[in-house]
Order: structure tokens, then sequence, then C-alpha cells
């Protein structure tokens, strides 16, 4: 699978607000420790956390894209979040929010040694928790490839998270947001072998120009259509009962040790 700059490029910044995460924002801030003066927002989109922590601290956004950038209003810099040009314990912390589950193996684990390698002291991570990523497969129209709608390509406990900087002190986690029903694996795997692809996910009631897609592997355009399917509804019945909902959001925050 190729990665997906091409699909982050052509994004609709410009339709997501600073008012759409606001209460995001608010308690990424109320998380960062008081010392905190400089940061460096790794994968900053169109900086709408960027921009309000902004006021508050000396924020530099970076983000590969420069339709996004266009609305960062901080000091930013273009570039990949796996080859970072800033020195060694260049900011008070650095900040990655709704960036790690996009990437691929490759530019993941390079992007966690630049995170670690640019921070002087603290580390602060958001990600969605503990998401069943099949839970919002779609297939391909052209060429069968299945992938998850948001191009989310990792999940991540809080266990999980923490276990990727070992060489940290872990400090404090929160799970915010709105709640989102767990999608059981068992039922999710028997729902995608035996029913067809375009019954996978139940939002029939989704507007048209919210179901247009590009597949990460063959980068067609097309819009995901919905059928009903009896099979497919009864798993989604059968999940409502027993399975559980979570707050879609974790926070995590470390400090390097001996810094």
């Amino acid at each position: 699978m190729k990665d997906n700059r091409k699909i982050y490029e052509e994004f609709g910044w410009e339709n997501l607000s600073e008012k759409d995460l606001k209460n995001k924002t608010n308690i990424i801030r109320d998380a960062i420790p008081k010392e905190v003066k400089t940061i460096l927002d790794v994968g900053c989109g169109n900086g709408v956390i960027t921009n309000e922590l902004g006021k508050y601290y000396h924020v530099t956004g970076l983000d590969s894209s420069d339709k996004a950038l266009t609305f960062v209003k901080t000091k930013k810099l273009k570039a990949s979040c796996d080859n970072i040009l800033f020195e060694n314990d260049s900011f008070d912390l650095v900040l990655s929010s709704e960036l790690l589950e996009h990437l691929t193996d490759e530019i993941f684990y390079k992007t966690l040694e630049e995170i670690k390698r640019i921070t002087k002291k603290y580390i602060l991570i958001s990600v969605p928790f503990e998401e069943n990523i099949e839970k919002a497969f779609i297939q391909c129209t052209e060429c069968g490839f299945i992938y998850n709608r948001s191009y989310h390509l990792r999940s991540f406990s809080i266990k999980k998270l923490i276990s990727y900087f070992e060489e940290y002190k872990f400090l404090f986690s929160k799970t915010f947001g709105i709640k989102v029903r767990y999608y059981n694996p068992f039922i999710a795997k028997l729902k995608h072998k035996i029913s067809s692809s375009v019954s996978w996910i139940p939002y029939f009631w989704t507007p048209l120009e919210k179901r247009k897609t590009t597949c990460p592997n063959c980068e067609k355009n097309f819009v995901y259509k919905y059928r009903f399917n009896l099979f497919a509804f009864l798993c989604d019945c059968l999940n409502v009962i027993i399975s559980p909902k979570k707050p879609y959001w974790l926070l995590v925050i470390l400090e390097k040790i001996n810094c």
C-alpha cells in the first residue's frame, strides 16, 4: 500500500474550524506542564489546535501539506514527520495530535525517533482510543483493496502507546470525547467475510458528498454506496447488545528521564 500523502494534501482543510476541536484543544492545554514555553506541533494540519496554543506558548507548527499550512498562524515549517530539520532538544514539549494512527510502519517508527530526539523534556500524544480499525472498513470498487475509511492504520491502548516510549516516564493519561461503540473483532471478521462490502458500514443516512473517498492503493476516487444486507444488519444489532461505548480520544503525557 502507498502512503496517503497525496490524499492528505487534498483534504478539505478549509472545512475544519477551531470550533470543531475547541473542547479537545482545552483539554490539551490543561494537560501541558506549567514550565513549558516552547512547543513543536508535529502534523499540525491546518492549525486548529496550533493556533489556539500559540496564544499562550511559543508554538511552531510542522506539516507536510502546503494547503494545510496556509491556515497556520504561528511559526510553521513544511517537513515530513519522519525527517524534521530541528536540532536535538529544541522544544520543551513535542505535541502529536491524531497523526500516529495514519502512518505506515516505516514512517511511524522514524517519527517516534524524531519526536524523542527533538523534545527537551515532554511529549504529549493524542490518538483515537482503542479504535476498531476494521469497524470502518470499505473496499475499493476498482482494485478491491480494503482500508479504513479514515485511513487509520493502527490502534492504541494506553499500555501500547506507552510501550513505544520505554525510556520515558509516564506522567498522565486521559480518555475523553464523544463515546463510540466498540466493535467485537470476531463479529467484525464474520461480517466482513460473509456479507458484501457495500453492506459493511450502515451509514445510508449520510449525505452523498460525505461518502466520497480515495483508495490509498490505486488512488481511484469513488462514492461508497450502501446496500442493506440482513446478515450485516444482524451483526450490527448483536454488537450493540454486547459491546460497550468508549471515549474516542486518548491523551498521554511523558517526561524524558534524566533530562
